[in-house]
Order: C-alpha cells, then sequence, then structure tokens
C-alpha cells in the first residue's frame, strides 16, 4: 500500500495534522496545498458526515460561518454547507480531498463519529483511492470495520497504557498515540508486532528530534515546514 511505503520515511514521515493546521486554515483544501508545499509524506483530516450522507472535512459538529450562522453541520445538506464558509475557506467534500490528493500526498481521514465509517469506505472505494488512505479513529469499532474491509487503519489514543495490543487484535498497521506515550519501549513493543508508530500533535524541532531517536515511524505536526526543515538537517 502507498500510504504504508510514505510511511516509511527516514528518519520519519511528515504528517500535516489537519492538513496543515500552523499555515492554513485548519481541514480546508488550502492546508492540503500548504501540506505538500511543506513536503508532508500524509495529511490528516477530520471527517464528518452532512444530512445528505456527504463526508466533510470539519473537526467539530457545531460550526460558526463567516456569515454569523451556527449549526450541526451534521443536521445541514451539502449545498447548506457550501453556500457558506469557515474562516475564509469553504468545507471542503471528501471527494475534493482525495482528488486533489491522489498521487501527491497521502491522507489520514479520522473518523470522528463511528458511525460514519461505512460512507467513509464507500467513498474511498469509489474513486480507487485505497491505496493513499488510512482511516485513524479512536473508535475502536470504526478501526475495525476498516481493516475488515482491507484498508489500512490505526488506533488514536492519548491515556496510558495505550492501544497497541487492541491494535494488533484487530489488524492494524499503524497506532497512534498522543507524543507523551510514544516512549522507546512502546515504539519497540509496536515494532515487535509490525505496527507503524505516529505521534501527534508535535511542533518543536526538539521533540521532533528525540521521537525520531526512539525510533517513530511518523509525526504528525500542525507545521509540517519546521518538520520537514528538521528531517533535512537530520539527513546532512
Amino acid at each position: 500500500m502507498k500510504i504504508l511505503e510514505l510511511l516509511s520515511k527516514k528518519p520519519f514521515a511528515i504528517i500535516g495534522h489537519r492538513g496543515a493546521a500552523g499555515l492554513a486554515r485548519e481541514n480546508s483544501l488550502r492546508a492540503l496545498e500548504e501540506a505538500v508545499r511543506a513536503g508532508a509524506d500524509i495529511a490528516e483530516f477530520d471527517i464528518q458526515v452532512t444530512a445528505d450522507g456527504i463526508p466533510i472535512a470539519s473537526h467539530d459538529e457545531i460550526v460558526l460561518f463567516d456569515d454569523g450562522f451556527k449549526a450541526n453541520i451534521r443536521s445541514l445538506r451539502l449545498n447548506d454547507i457550501k453556500s457558506r464558509s469557515v474562516g475564509g475557506e469553504p468545507i471542503p467534500t471528501l471527494q475534493e480531498l482525495l482528488e486533489h490528493a491522489i498521487g501527491r500526498i497521502g491522507l489520514f481521514l479520522e473518523v470522528k463519529n463511528a458511525g460514519d465509517t461505512g460512507t467513509l469506505i464507500n467513498a474511498i472505494e469509489k474513486l480507487k483511492a485505497q491505496e493513499w488512505v488510512a482511516i485513524i479513529s479512536f473508535h475502536e469499532e470504526a478501526v475495525a470495520q476498516a481493516s475488515n474491509q482491507g484498508l489500512i487503519a490505526g488506533i488514536l489514543y492519548f491515556k496510558p497504557p495505550g492501544k497497541i495490543v487492541e491494535c494488533s487484535r484487530l489488524k492494524c498497521k499503524i497506532v497512534l498515540p498522543r507524543f507523551n506515550l510514544a516512549t522507546e519501549k512502546a515504539i519497540e513493543f509496536a515494532h515487535r508486532l509490525k505496527l507503524k508508530v505516529v505521534a501527534w500533535t508535535v511542533n518543536e524541532a526538539t521533540l521532533m528530534k528525540e521521537l525520531a531517536r526512539r525510533g517513530v515511524d511518523g509525526i504528525a505536526t500542525d507545521y509540517p515546514d519546521v518538520a520537514a526543515n528538521t528531517r533535512s538537517t537530520m539527513l546532512n
């Protein structure tokens, strides 16, 4: 799978958090373009589903649009959302993200609501984007469903003792601990189980270097440009 090849970059793969949240409006097409421009290998986006069943990129369900309209985007139809903007940027659909990303950058798609997983999988399969995508989530049932459908999947977590064993049991390929849980011991254990380790969310070069020293496979960051510069200095 191409997404696993991208996670094999050394000394670490760069994952743009919410596209490139430190460089552009998060979860926007402009953030995706900034991630590509900065040299990220993968861009991560949060996915919600509209009332008419269209996957879109948004971290939160309740959104304040630029025109002052505030609503739960899961209760809106796509046309209601596309007529508005957030932070000066339109909210992209998953199809738009995939069309802009395929062949240029990998995508981590975070399932925010476990019940949306099937809709995401159908959209990914429709565009034949499986090679370029991984489904990630805090919800184990979402990850299990994606993995069972042959997609690369991974569990996010931020509390000890972590989810490495659960990830292996669910036939995941990736574990995604908050950076403080990405210890050398945990990374070694994950690698013994043939799992890639992606730490989140890291914006300081010093910590990026330390995580690389511990053996992490990927680092999610709001500033993929900082990560790219850090990686470059480590290779020289």
